[in-house]
């Protein structure tokens, strides 16, 4: 494995010094969000001891006995918040389980909001008490805001990168329905079974996914030829890719692309977070203007966001049971 060689580092913070500045910014994320759509971002205004509480929280729930940890199962959740045990995903079809355990956290109803508990995607998460993990809903709901608003950041420059007025995806992003996970990686085990990795070979589902990752690796992006390259930690950073929403959205101009963890280089733990920001679920999602003509006619029907994840979720059931 080698290190992806066209994966960038932008600084957010340059695209906010005038337009100019802004459209070079912008041109640069183009550019990557059609070759790969992979790229790390810095100046994302998230503050660096906000994102290390969020990891304390995950090492310290993770660390506690798998009894404690269930109560709080995704089980007892009708929309699958809480805690995930070792083996509960094959994100790769055919591939044995995952070798990793999460936490899945998502928005809650607003009661301030006209449209209250109608909002789709969007319910009570299961909050660990302060034993299992010490200010984990306080961390969490501050992880979020900061990571809505660098998301926003970075559709305004997709749009912009698209020859779009730089607000285009505002009327998109009203309701957002965003989630994240933590993520636990067990070292690799020398008995694992063939194929089997930390996180399957997959690609996202929705808009775009901002990655945190300790400094222990593992992470790996699949280039055009099929060959995997590592996707080390920089420091400061996110990782930034695309979901399948997004390609489906540019008429497959921006790629969503093939990544998957194998935790067999550091010889410890790995900790990630990965943040899935998707868009109003009713958002109606076509061929985005400049994104298709006569010659290149759209190659997807007119969808809904919330029917975009609904269906993957009906392929993902059917492929992994």
């Amino acid at each position: 494995m080698t290190r992806a060689p066209s994966l960038p580092v932008i600084d957010l913070s340059q695209s906010q010094a005038g337009p100019e500045t802004e459209h070079g910014v912008a041109r640069a994320v183009d550019a990557v969000c059609r070759e790969s759509g992979f790229f790390y971002i810095t100046g994302h205004g998230v503050p660096e001891s906000l994102v290390e509480s969020m990891f304390g929280c995950a090492r310290h729930f993770f660390a506690q006995p798998a009894d404690t940890k269930a109560r709080w199962s995704t089980k007892l959740s009708p929309i699958r918040r809480g805690w995930d045990a070792i083996g509960h995903q094959a994100l790769d079809n055919g591939k044995p389980a995952d070798l990793l355990e999460g936490y899945n956290i998502g928005l809650e109803f607003d009661p301030a909001d006209p449209l209250g508990d109608r909002q789709p995607r969007r319910g009570p998460n299961q909050w660990p008490d302060e034993g299992a993990a010490p200010g984990m809903r306080a961390t969490a709901e501050a992880y979020m805001a900061a990571l809505e608003h660098a998301s926003r950041r970075v559709m305004r420059l997709i749009a912009i990168g698209l020859a779009l007025p730089g607000d285009y995806f505002e009327p998109f992003m009203r309701r957002p329905v965003p989630s994240m996970r933590l993520l636990h990686y067990p070292p690799h085990p020398a008995d694992a079974q063939a194929g089997q990795a930390g996180a399957g070979a997959h690609t996202d589902w929705g808009a775009l996914t901002l990655l945190a990752q300790d400094d222990g690796g593992g992470l790996q992006v699949q280039d055009a030829q099929g060959d995997w390259h590592d996707v080390p930690p920089v420091p400061g950073s996110f990782v930034v890719n695309l979901g399948d929403l997004m390609s489906r959205w540019t008429n497959d101009a921006y790629r969503s692309t093939m990544h998957r963890v194998i935790n067999n280089v550091s010889g410890r733990d790995r900790y990630s977070i990965p943040y899935f920001f998707d868009i109003d679920f009713h958002a109606r999602v076509s061929a985005l203007p400049g994104c298709f003509d006569a010659a290149h006619p759209p190659r997807y029907a007119e969808v809904t966001a919330g029917e975009h994840h609904a269906e993957k979720m009906r392929l993902a059931r059917l492929a992994y049971g």
